[in-house]
């Protein structure tokens, strides 16, 4: 068997690991929180061929030339240099096609453009877009509707709402709280009812950590503060992310999630881009767990106002 960390250039079938990617313009960003979710076209800079890729088939398809230094524009590819050891999987002179999972699917010779540009797949037949389901856990009826209904007028009345939801920014070596509606646009509260939130805590621990135990073979020992979410339509959305990404929610192992008003919506489903996409809405009530590690987005509200709670465990 292959150790960890053995060298080996990528083929068909890898999954290529993640790696910070540094752009021209000074931008840091990782390859799986950026890249994953759709087709992704891959090439080692100054590889036979690579002076002349072709252009990205279709407007779904990212493109990127990597080196361990700062490689040169490539027209419609986005340049990144990255760790020489990662680079050193990337095959030269070929054009990696990689799916939104970043599983390589195919390896194409660089030195011929048009069969590259040619080679884009056709989309999954539905049928079995379908039947690739993400790795989740749907729990009914973890939370009955009186509780739900309290847990919303909680947030509507000590919670006033709710304030805006805001992402952490690295400035200068320090993370600062930021609104920026290209990833989330929400209003959000922790639940402050000390009653309220032991009521919620029993309910977590007699029917949804014995089947996370179960299903996953894993013991809950830590929870995150309970926090209510409010999308309101137009809105309200979470673009794809990941909910343990960063270093200081890194400890973070499975999400919770739990709709409090399904059907006075619409919108507002989870996908999971790296596992075909399929929308996934529980009943009210009803609990979706998830690996923090699983990139996922909440789709935009339509209609209505979505209510939820969520919370993470470790």
């Amino acid at each position: 068997m292959t150790q960890p960390g053995a060298a080996y250039t990528a083929c068909v079938g890898d999954r290529l690991p993640d790696v910070r990617l540094l752009a021209p313009h000074g931008e840091s960003v990782r390859l799986h929180a950026r890249f994953a979710g759709k087709p992704l076209w891959l090439a080692l800079a100054g590889g036979p061929g690579c002076e002349a890729l072709p252009v990205p088939g279709g407007d779904d398809v990212d493109a990127l030339v990597v080196a361990p230094s700062m490689p040169a524009p490539h027209g419609a590819w986005q340049a990144y240099s990255a760790d020489p050891r990662w680079c050193a999987l990337l095959p030269a002179g070929v054009v990696l096609q990689l799916d939104a999972n970043l599983r390589v699917m195919a390896l194409h010779d660089a030195r011929h453009p048009l069969r590259v540009a040619a080679s884009t797949p056709a989309p999954l037949p539905s049928a079995e877009q379908t039947a690739m389901c993400a790795p989740v856990l749907q729990i009914p009826d973890v939370l009955d509707r009186a509780l739900c209904r309290r847990l919303i007028d909680h947030l509507l009345g000590p919670g006033e709402g709710g304030d805006p939801s805001m992402v952490l920014v690295l400035e200068q070596g320090a993370a600062t709280p930021r609104l920026d509606a290209a990833v989330k646009m929400r209003r959000e509260t922790f639940v402050r009812d000390a009653a309220l939130e032991r009521e919620v805590d029993a309910m977590l621990a007699r029917r949804a950590v014995p089947e996370i135990a179960r299903v996953f073979h894993f013991r809950v020992s830590r929870r995150d503060p309970l926090k209510l979410l409010a999308y309101p339509a137009g809105a309200g959305y979470f673009r794809a992310h990941r909910d343990n990404d960063t270093h200081d929610v890194a400890y973070r192992r499975f999400a919770v999630s739990i709709n409090l008003n399904t059907g006075e919506y619409g919108g507002g489903e989870f996908r999971f881009p790296e596992f075909g996409g399929s929308p996934y809405a529980m009943r009210t009530g009803a609990a979706l767990v998830f690996s923090c590690s699983l990139l996922h987005e909440v789709t935009p509200v339509d209609r209505g106002i979505r209510y939820a709670l969520t919370t993470f465990f470790a």
